[in-house]
């Protein structure tokens, strides 16, 4: 299965990254959007996305403590999460190992981007 019939939960508390990977992303994947960690998880529990896409800075609830929340919650606990981040520390992309999620660093470089997301949804 692919295509439109994948949902995508694309979480950013920066409007412009979420126009920009929204656009990216539509052609191929039916996009939802939240701009902060509470929105991402009543989004998780209405629309049951395929998989997420997830700052991890933001303010309130951070991307982390949505990926906590999530995998330790069984319906949502298989949801692939691919974290992305603008900090530069080897400490995140370890954390993301060790929590069972992706990761990839802002700014994105589209290509590389669009495959991963490709990967995780064959």
């Amino acid at each position: 299965m692919g295509g439109l019939n994948k949902k995508i939960l694309l979480v950013d508390d920066d409007p412009s990254i979420i126009k920009l990977l929204q656009r990216l992303l539509s052609r191929s994947y039916e996009v939802i959007t939240a701009k902060n960690g509470a929105e991402a998880m009543a989004q998780v529990k209405t629309h049951k996305p395929d998989m997420i896409v997830l700052d991890i800075m933001m303010p309130e609830i951070n991307g982390y403590d949505v990926c906590r929340t999530l995998k330790f919650d069984s319906p949502y606990k298989d949801i692939p999460i691919l974290l992305l981040t603008s900090r530069e520390q080897e400490m995140d992309s370890r954390i993301g190992q060790m929590m069972g999620i992706d990761y990839m660093q802002k700014p994105l470089n589209r290509e590389a981007f669009l495959a991963k997301v490709s990967h995780v949804l064959k």
